[in-house]
């Protein structure tokens, strides 16, 4: 029964695998067309270069330790740091609204998300039963979503909020083990693409016009939503999510107002 039970198991993450794949391939497909088609259609277009960085504070359990285990921790707590870099497109949906201060984004980037958490883990080695980990990282492409409005200030200065929807696949995780024994550099890298979780972040940001259609943000962020995959080599269940206590953020982003075509 326990063998069956793996077999399914695996059977499933080799599924998220392939459904991650296709899905990441048909978003990207998505999002060329729609710059394609959104060029020529709609006014203001432009492209915005992102750098966010998000500070997490995180709590895991403790799946190996029996219940019974003298000073036994139930959770292993620590922070986490996510950052990236994102190209994002930028268009008035004059289907929707003539206001021009609304913009509907799209976009695509890198993201990794790294945790600075001690727990232990299955590492694959006949030196220790058990090994620890204090520093593991999930590589990610990153798909985004949202909508942007725009409140000037001035000529050369202008508010803007965005409510955007990211979704993260991870293709690429390493973990560091505490100590190495004494035999080198033990960092296990796995090369599994994983539908690794999705976000919703609200970003408040100051912009000024530096001229010639570009522009400068600097970005608070704040997470309303995030949600990580579990991962089984922590013993955990693959198929729910965690979620962070608490999350906050900041971003600098460089835009280019393409001109009207």
């Amino acid at each position: 029964m326990k063998v069956c039970s793996e077999n399914k198991g695996i059977s499933w993450y080799q599924e998220r695998i392939v459904d991650a794949s296709s899905a990441n391939l048909g978003l990207v497909i998505l999002f060329f067309l729609t710059c394609i088609t959104s060029l020529y259609a709609f006014g203001q277009n432009g492209f915005a270069l992102s750098a966010p960085v998000i500070y997490s504070k995180v709590e895991a359990p403790n799946n190996w330790s029996p219940p019974t285990a003298v000073n036994r921790l139930n959770q292993f707590n620590g922070t986490s740091i996510g950052y990236g870099i994102n190209l994002n497109y930028s268009f008035r949906p004059t289907f929707i609204t003539k206001n021009q201060h609304f913009f509907l984004n799209i976009g695509a980037g890198y993201y990794n998300q790294r945790f600075d958490l001690e727990r232990p883990f299955d590492y694959v080695s006949p030196l220790l039963p058990i090994f620890y980990t204090d520093l593991y990282s999930y590589y990610c492409w990153q798909l985004s979503a949202g909508l942007t409005y725009n409140y000037p200030l001035s000529k050369n200065y202008f508010l803007s909020g965005n409510l955007s929807y990211n979704k993260l696949n991870s293709f690429r995780q390493e973990y560091t083990p505490t100590s190495n024994h004494g035999y080198g550099e033990l960092t296990q890298v796995n090369h599994n693409r994983i539908d690794f979780g999705n976000t919703l972040v609200l970003a408040i940001g100051l912009n000024r016009n530096l001229g010639n259609g570009f522009l400068l943000g600097l970005n608070v962020l704040v997470p309303l939503y995030i949600r990580w995959r579990n991962d089984k080599i922590f013993k955990d269940d693959p198929t729910e999510f965690s979620h962070p206590k608490f999350s906050l953020g900041s971003s600098i982003s460089i835009t280019y107002r393409l001109k009207n075509i």
